[in-house]
């Protein structure tokens, strides 16, 4: 757990939402402010520019199709550190979002009944379908055949492929949807059986070749994608969003199909690991945005050059000492904040808004957002405070900060899940909107299986990828507390909802079950002949089995085949066989 921080300590004062400020807080909220766009959230419609060419985006550019002058952004992925179209206020994206809850004079103010989209259709494909969806990726994707002879799942992989860190999670995933499939259909894996051939994909996001993308308004074979997906349909349309492989997604998932019991992780939610959460009233929640967290990079695979960075603290600290360092380096985070990183754009506003409340006119009141990277990557997470890397930083005060416990950031009345790696939180989102205070859910180009189950402006408020909205929707929040206050108490209880055993059996059956259950009713075994034949005869085909699972157990039920060969592939990252 991380260590807890003093940074919640001061007044609790509201802060003036206008007023005079600092010149030098002026001048790094000056570009931010005026590029504030719209507040709801429809991913359709209107054009968009183009993004500065520092947050270009190769599959991005392939997804634009020309309209008279202009580019048209054919949907959220257009532009993946850009804007979405929305409402012309928040006011309208609030009323329509609890519409429904108005009509019904029964329902509570903090009613989250909200039914997920309806289920994709799954057309009918066969094992060449399946292997050709290969070719679309550069690592992390496998063949799961289910082998009749053997009454075991087989996993392939392309000798193409890099063995990289990242197959962990995939191989996870396959042990877990083995189990899965075994439990939920005993009676269509037997000797008897016919084959099935699953496409699986794992990963922070789908690691698929950008030449690739988008995939076509066809789409292929299936392809069951444990980890984040894309939020467009169109840039990948046969991708199925599936439970992450990570303790709370499809560990606890795996643990209700063995048990039939909620996990521990989410029965914390409905109350039953501790009461942190209750009581908290709204007025007393301290009015700021907070967010602790990993220096991750976002969706690295799916930039084109120059991509968004990590800055470059010698670029940003000046020789100077004390707080004309600090004002310069604010200065210069202002000029330079396209390029960067989402969760150094939170850094970045942060800083503005900290110089700003040390300002003569600020009169001691708390910034409206407090960002700090608690952690970086170094052979597992390390804090960046104390850092060599991160001392520059430090010197100045900016960015770097003790992690915060959950008990602490429950006295927040604002969070934010803001992406990394994948371009998502595969656990922060759920913990924030368990909170008693509200969410602003950073919408990026990928999503989660879960976020199907929430709805903006009534679980979450959306905010752009480039957070450039987070400041006006932070102000519409504070001006409008019983709006803000019902939007925190519809996401908290649909975390309530789905952490019962109701809401979580219908979360398994819904999102895993019924996805797998069309999939196989989709698939069309091999007619006549054995699916290892029709394998090797195939032109160029170049995957090879590398585990066997038997899915009887949830643990230590897959091992490692293929021998030498593949040791060396996991140890060497390349296949060096033939």
């Amino acid at each position: 757990m991380a260590e807890p921080t003093t940074a919640t300590s001061g007044r609790k004062r509201r802060r003036p939402r206008s007023g005079p400020a600092s010149s030098a807080a002026a001048l790094a909220s000056t570009s931010l402010a005026a590029v504030a766009l719209c507040c709801a959230q429809t991913f359709l419609g209107s054009d968009l520019p183009a993004p500065p060419p520092s947050a270009d985006f190769g599959p991005i550019r392939r997804v634009l199709s020309s309209t008279g002058g202009g580019r048209r952004w054919t949907g959220p992925l257009g532009n993946l550190d850009g804007g979405y179209e929305g409402f012309e206020d928040c006011d309208a994206a609030y009323a329509a979002a609890f519409a429904d809850a108005d009509a019904d004079a029964g329902a509570s103010a903090s009613s989250s009944s909200f039914e997920p989209p309806p289920p994709r259709t799954i057309r009918p494909y066969t094992l060449a379908h399946a292997a050709a969806e290969s070719s679309a990726w550069e690592y992390t994707f496998a063949l799961i055949v289910y082998d009749p002879p053997s009454d075991a799942f087989v996993g392939l992989y392309s000798k193409d492929m890099k063995w990289k860190a990242g197959n962990r999670k995939l191989w996870k995933s396959v042990r877990g949807l083995a189990y899965v499939l075994r439990k939920a259909f005993p009676d269509r894996f037997t000797p008897r059986s016919p084959e099935l051939v699953l496409a699986v994909g794992s990963g922070d996001y789908p690691h698929a070749k950008p030449s690739t993308l988008p995939r076509g308004s066809e789409g292929g074979a299936p392809v069951l994608m444990f980890g984040s997906a894309f939020r467009d349909p169109q840039v990948y349309p046969n991708l199925v969003a599936m439970p992450m492989p990570e303790a709370r997604h499809l560990g606890c998932l795996v643990e209700w199909a063995e048990k039939g019991k909620v996990c521990g992780e989410w029965r914390a939610y409905a109350g039953d690991g501790g009461d942190e959460r209750a009581g908290a009233e709204w007025d007393d929640l301290i009015p700021q945005v907070i967010w602790r967290g990993t220096d991750f990079g976002f969706l690295q695979t799916l930039q084109s050059r120059p991509s968004l960075v990590h800055p470059n603290p010698h670029d940003f600290v000046r020789l100077s000492k004390g707080r004309n360092a600090r004002t310069d380096a604010v200065r210069l985070l202002d000029e330079r904040y396209d390029s960067f990183l989402p969760r150094w754009k939170g850094v970045a506003l942060s800083a503005a808004a900290e110089l700003e409340a040390e300002g003569p006119n600020a009169g001691g009141y708390r910034p409206w957002i407090d960002v700090k990277l608690s952690s970086y990557l170094d052979k597992g997470k390390s804090p960046t405070l104390g850092s060599p890397k991160y001392a520059a930083w430090e010197s100045v005060g900016i960015g770097v900060g003790k992690g915060v416990y959950s008990s602490d950031l429950a006295k927040y009345r604002y969070h934010i899940d803001l992406g990394g790696g994948g371009g998502t939180t595969w656990s922060g989102t759920i913990e924030k909107l368990a909170l008693p205070g509200l969410l602003f859910h950073h919408v990026t180009p990928t999503k989660d299986y879960i976020h199907d189950r929430m709805r903006p402006w009534r679980h979450y408020i959306p905010v752009r990828s480039d957070l450039k909205d987070l400041r006006r929707k932070f102000d519409w929040a504070e001006g409008r507390p019983d709006a803000a206050r019902r939007i925190a108490d519809a996401g908290a209880a649909r975390i309530r909802e789905l952490s019962t055993p109701e809401g979580f059996g219908r979360m398994f059956e819904e999102d895993f079950v019924g996805p797998l259950r069309r999939i196989l009713e989709a698939y069309q075994p091999v007619p006549g002949g054995s699916w290892r034949d029709k394998l090797t005869s195939m032109e160029n085909f170049r995957m090879m089995p590398v585990m066997e699972c038997h899915g009887r157990t949830p643990d230590h039920s897959c091992s490692l085949v293929g021998g030498d060969a593949v040791l060396q592939w996991q140890r060497s990252t390349m296949y060096k066989g033939d």
